[in-house]
Formats: C-alpha cells, structure tokens, sequence
C-alpha cells in the first residue's frame, strides 16, 4: 500500500486568475524550504507541467478523469508523489474554473471532479483586480456550492493596494475562509505566451529558470507557507495501490530501442508514456528532429509526441538528411506512432515547408482553435488498435490536414454535445499508413496510462521490427505483482491488457484445460455482503475481471500473482464495450484460467450476467453463477429504508431505468409501474430521473409520495437526499447525484436514515 502524502489543489474561479503563477511559485517555494514536492496538473495539459519540472526538479505529471477513467486518478496520484524519493508534499494545479469540467457533462474531469476523487483541500486563487468586498460573495459561494468540496484558503492575486487589501479581507471574514496570501501584481512576473498559451519551458529553458526562480520568491513573500503546508497535512492520508507501468503492460520483456522526437519542436509527452514503454522493455533514445541528421542506432520504432512544428517548420524542412531517414523507415515498415505535431511532420508539407512526405496529407494553420475532450473508436485496423477499440482523448490545434481521397482514418470521433469543443456528427481523424499498417497518426492525443494496451501493443509492433518475430510470452521480466507484494494498478490492484500474452508460467507445450468462470455478485459496495462461496471462488482464482461497481478492499486480499482485468464503463468516460468482456472471459477461460467475473451487486438484477453466461456456453466454458446480495435491496436497507413494510406495502417493483421512457429500446410499462402499488426501485436511474418521475406522475401516482436517492450505497461515501416524487429529480440535480445511485419511490421511502440525510 502506498499513501498519498499531504497535498493542496491550487483552484480558481475562471481561468486566467493566477493559478499556474501560483501553483508553480508555490512548488518551487515549498522546494527551497527543503521539502521534496511532487508537481501535478488537472486536465490534459502538457504545458504548466513543464514548468511544474523545472520548480519541483521531478517529472509534471496530469491528473486526468476523462483521458485515464476515474479509478485511475488517485493511484496515479500516488504514483506521480511517490516514485523516485516519496514527496512530502504534493501540489495539484487546477484547469479553468473549479467547476469546469468536459463540456456538457456536469463538471465532469473538472478540477472540483479531481478535488473530490482525491480529497484534496483546495487553495482558491482570485483575481481581485476589479473588486474588493465583492470578492467575498463570490468566494463564498465556491465554499457552499459543492459540499463535497473543501475551500481551505484563498489567495488575493493583483492585489492593487494595502487599503485594497484590508477592504477584502475583512469581507472575507464573515465567510469563515481564511486568507493564506496576497499577491501585488508584478509584470515582470509575465510568461511569454502564443497561439495555444503559454511557451513551453523546454523551449526556454535558461528564462525559465529564472522565471521559477522569481515566482519562488514571490509566493514566499505573499503567501503563508506554514499555513499553506498546514492545510496540506489536514488531508487524509488515503492509503491503498499505486498506479504500476510494469502491472499495466502485464511484464512483457521487449528489449529494442525506440526512438523518441524531442528538442524544441517535440516537447510534448506524458511521463506516464514513457514508464510504460520502459516497462515493457523498450529502450527511449531521442532524436531531435531540427539537429539531429539520423535515427539512433538500432531504432525499432518511433514516437512523435506533440509540440509545435509549425513555428520551426522551416528549420525541420532544412533538416533534409532526418526526412528522408524517417521516410525511409517508416515505408520499410517501421512502426510510428504520432500524435498532432506528429502528424503534421509525417506530411507532405506545413505551410509550404517540406515534411517527411510519409503520409498523403498536406498541413496548413488556420485561425480556429479545435480545443475538446473526444471519445473515439479505432476507423482502420493497425499495430496499436482493432477496428472499433475505444480510446479517450483530447484534441488542441490551430492546423488544419488535407488528405488525399482514400486515405485511411485512424479514429472516429464520437458527435460531442457543444460543437464549438467538439463535433456535430461523427468525425474521421488521422491516417494509418505504412506498407502494414505500420504508421497511425492523428491529431488525438491519448493518455496510455488510461489505455495501456496501446503500449502493449505497440511495443510488440516494435519486437517484430527489431527481431522479426513476435514478442515472448511474459515471465523474461518477473511481473510487477509478484515482484512489489501484490497487484497495484489503477484504483483496481492490477491490470494486464487482455491483448498482451499470457504469463509463461501458465503456458503449456499441449492445448491448455479449459478453465472456468465464476460470476461473483459482490454486493452494494460492502465487501462484508459477499457470500462465502464468492470469497472461496476469489480465494482460488487466477483472473478477476472487475469493474468499478465492486468493493476494492476484496481485490486488495486476493493471492499474489492475481491479475485484475479493469472492464469499468466509467459514465461519460472511458468504456468497455460489453461484448469485449464476453470476450475477454472466453480467451481467459480457454488459456486454462479459473476467471471470476466480480460483479457489483446480484448478476442478474443489476447488470448483463446472462449475456456473459451466454457467452461461455456458445464458446464451451464451464460458467457458474455465484450470486450476491441484490443492490435493489441492500442500498435501500443500508440507508435506512424497508422495500417492503407490513403496514405499508407487500411488494417491491425493480426497474432498470437507464432507457427514459418513450425511448424505442425501453421495455418497461411505466403505467403499470406507476399503478402497481409497490415500492418502485429504479436501478440506473441518475441521468433519467426527470424523464422516470414525469411519467410516474403522467401515470397517477400521487406527486407526494415520499422518494429517497441513495449514491454509492453501502460505502464510506454513501449518500442520502430525500424529496417526494413531484422533487426528488430537482434534489438530486441541486446537490449532484452520481452514478452508482438508486432512487426508491414510495412510502417506506420516508424511513430514510435521518442522521446520514444530505436533504430534508
């Protein structure tokens, strides 16, 4: 187990505020008091993290829900504050307003979304040039507004004067916030910026050092450090699995060299990305592609990372020797992966400035930002993707590419909400290329640590190149979980990638036994509501394939060795497809495994068990149903709330109500609900709510029957809110119900525990 140290989340109330002024001077500041200090960013940012390296002198690191799925955010927290010498504390840079988050999705992958998964207290940094008691109200708004949220302090940035200042503080004294810092503007302090934001410190290195330098001495001055190192230390420690690069590429040995595009051009690159082709063997060897005139030795691959080609496009044409050296490679079959300024390197020209002409593209700036979150599928097969493999991933450019007719699209991006940071309608982006696929190349840029099969897989691509064959099955390098006292990835223990092979160690010369597999209901959330028959199945499994649902203190005792597959469909975030689990117990099963599939709540009442038993049966797996303690039961009860009642109701009605109805796939009688008489349990309810309750009520069910909503049942972090009928989707949209949540309609519903209430 590894904790998170103390740590504070600089946040602001809109972007532009001061935050990375802060945050950066604050790190650098806590480093010359003697403290090691651990930089982070929410968001996909690679820019503030770069200068988050030059204050900390360790690698910036981004926190990020959308891009890695929420249970990976707080082990790779404790990953990013604890590799190399452990921090004493870590300091969380915010993106835009606390409350903003991917557009259209109520604050989700927000800095207030980051703040609540990782239970940080926030430091809240306002730009107080334009007011002065005013800035009280505002502030004390973001206190209230999430109760989930803890403002810890508030910075004062522009402050225009002492008479300025002491105005404010003494508003700011009603609302029970203390101020840590006061900041007098000083432009001196000003970072150069351009077409998408700030210059990178890589770009700059020497001014920005001296840039970090200054910002050190600044914050010191300004800011309370003893009471800013307090609030830190108030945070909980929240022990539990770091985030593991050697658990996530499941210990495959590759041992070849990839070359990595660096220098001014090339600055973009997550350090996660890097740990994890390590990982896997693979030797990082850069070449800048301004100076450099030929590939390292021995190069097997090649990763261009983001940056920005279009201000030196001139220096990479006159760099012919290196063109024609990547050309060369890539159309020999060499696998290249590209992401933005990779893409526009591997075309035929930027601007006008000769590129690699790998691809049949042709680049050009423009005047529109595209900035979003995306969802994507695989459009064209290639080395790191099947044809509809889902990733994550976010977009931030001002270039625009012109392919040729016939080129083959890399992704297809799913229609967003906002088609301003988004798209309309689905979306074709990037090329694969190459005589065998070799090349994928896109403006996506994709966190591996939230999709680390593309490392995998990539990594093989790159054993085929360097040897001619595929990679050796895992065990030439000891896996992580037998080597650092159990599994430890992702917010799940350990994950291995189901397309990476098996560990030698069940590989047999003879086809294997079929194994098994176990359907486990594990409860709402408490790992004490698992039979014992599920305990003893888990006692001897060699594969759990799990999803967010399940309690993980049960995937904190398995056995060492046990790989844990992460199959979670994060809500608005990243996806499983359920087929892709089918799959994924079969092969587990056919290499010979005892596979339990842990599932939150009963298998068969709340989610697809008989799809995956149907499954296993069509491909000849043994399948056994282990079933669990019904989440349509016991959430309610653990809140306090009877389904059914002697006096009251006989019967209970439970409803998957992920369908609003009136949709076309929805099977549910809603009038025979609403008239049944029973409690109504809806399961799967959270976006639909409003849609559920109206027709209730359409249907006659009285507007003040009592209703409660139960999130994250059964868990430290259950919550309760109680309404009627006629309010109950207006509770749970004032105060933010999640998913997992039930509602329960009904009269039993005025049982609710009292003392856990978070609306009466």
């Amino acid at each position: 187990m590894v904790i998170v140290p103390p740590r504070v989340l600089v946040a602001a109330p809109a972007s532009g505020q001061g935050k990375t002024t802060v945050a950066t001077g604050l790190m650098a500041a806590l480093r010359q008091r003697g403290l090691t200090v651990s930089g982070h960013k929410v968001g996909p940012d690679y820019i503030d993290p770069g200068y988050h390296e030059l204050a900390t002198g360790r690698r910036g690191r981004n926190l990020d829900p959308f891009l890695q799925g929420e249970p990976r955010v707080l082990p790779l927290l404790r990953h990013g504050a604890t590799v190399g010498t452990p921090a004493d504390v870590a300091v969380i840079e915010g993106v835009m307003g606390l409350l903003d988050g991917a557009v259209g999705r109520a604050g989700f992958a927000s800095t207030a979304h980051v703040a609540r998964l990782t239970r940080t207290p926030v430091l809240l940094v306002v730009d107080v040039s334009g007011a002065s008691r005013s800035i009280a109200a505002l502030v004390h708004g973001f206190a209230t507004f999430d109760p989930q949220l803890t403002v810890a302090g508030v910075i004062l940035n522009k402050v225009g004067s002492v008479t300025h200042e002491a105005e404010i503080r003494e508003a700011l004294a009603a609302t029970g916030v203390p101020v840590l810092g006061a900041l007098h503007r000083d432009p001196a302090l000003d970072t150069p910026s351009r077409h998408l934001g700030l210059v990178p410190a890589a770009e700059r290195v020497a001014a920005a050092r001296r840039t970090v330098g200054a910002l050190a001495a600044y914050i010191a001055a300004g800011v309370d450090l003893d009471a800013v190192v307090a609030v830190a230390r108030r945070a909980p420690a929240l022990p539990g699995p770091a985030w593991d690069p050697f658990v996530e590429v499941g210990g495959v040995s590759v041992d070849a060299t990839v070359a990595v595009a660096s220098g001014s051009a090339f600055t973009f690159r997550y350090a996660e990305t890097d740990e994890l082709l390590d990982a896997a063997g693979i030797r990082l060897a850069s070449v800048d592609p301004l100076h450099d005139l030929a590939l390292p030795d021995g190069t097997a691959g090649l990763y261009l990372g983001g940056g920005f080609p279009e201000v030196y496009a001139d220096g990479l044409a006159e760099n012919a020797p290196l063109r024609q050296a990547v050309a060369r490679a890539a159309m020999a079959g060499l696998p290249v992966v590209a992401e933005c300024a990779g893409l526009l390197y591997l075309g035929r020209d930027l601007d006008g400035a000769a590129m690699t002409g790998v691809l049949p593209v042709r680049a050009r700036m423009t005047d529109r930002l595209v900035l979003g979150y995306r969802e994507a599928r695989a459009a064209t097969a290639s080395m790191i993707a099947d044809v509809d493999d889902p990733v994550t991933g976010h977009e931030f450019h001002r270039t625009r590419v012109e392919a040729d007719p016939g080129a083959a699209p890399a992704w297809r991006f799913r229609p967003r909400p906002s088609a301003a940071h988004g798209t309309a309608a689905p979306t074709l982006d990037g090329i694969v290329g190459g005589p065998d696929g070799n090349v994928h190349a896109s403006y996506l840029h994709v966190h591996w640590a939230g999709h680390p099969e593309l490392a995998g897989r990539f990594a093989a691509a790159v054993h085929r190149q360097a040897t001619g064959s595929a990679p050796p099955a895992a065990g030439t390098r000891p896996s992580a979980a037998a080597t650092r006292g159990g599994p430890a990835a992702g917010g799940i223990p350990a994950q291995r990638p189901a397309s990476l092979p098996v560990p030698a160690s069940t590989a047999t010369v003879d086809p294997p036994t079929v194994g098994r597999v176990t359907l486990v209901g594990a409860g709402p959330g408490d790992p004490g509501l698992v039979t014992q028959r599920g305990l003893d199945r888990l006692a001897e499994a060699d594969v759990v394939v799990a999803d967010r649902l399940v309690p993980h203190a049960l995937l904190r005792k398995l056995r060492p060795g046990v790989r844990v597959i992460d199959v979670s469909k994060v809500p608005r975030g990243a996806f499983v497809p359920q087929e892709r689990i089918n799959q994924i117990l079969v092969e587990e099963a056919h290499a010979g495994h005892r596979v339990v599939r842990l599932k939150g709540g009963d298998s068969f009442v709340f989610g697809r068990g008989m799809e995956e038993v149907q499954a296993c049966r069509a491909a000849g797996v043994p399948v056994e149903v282990v079933p669990g303690i019904s989440s349509a039961i016991a959430v309610p009860e653990l809140a306090g709330v009877p389904v059914t009642h002697r006096g009251l109701t006989q019967g209970f009605t439970v409803v998957s109500a992920h369908l609003p109805p009136g949709d076309p796939g929805s099977t549910v009688d809603w009038a025979g609900v609403a008239r049944s008489g029973t409690t109504i349990v809806l399961l799967m309810a959270v976006q639909t709510l409003p849609e559920v309750t109206a027709a209730l009520l359409a249907h006659g069910m009285d507007p003040a029957t009592a209703a409660v909503s139960v999130e994250n049942g059964g868990t430290a972090q259950q919550r309760i809110l109680r309404g009627r009928l006629d309010d109950i989707a207006a509770v749970a949209a004032t105060h933010g119900l999640r998913a997992p949540a039930i509602t329960v309609v009904g009269q039993v519903a005025a049982f609710a525990d009292a003392t856990q209430l978070t609306h009466a």
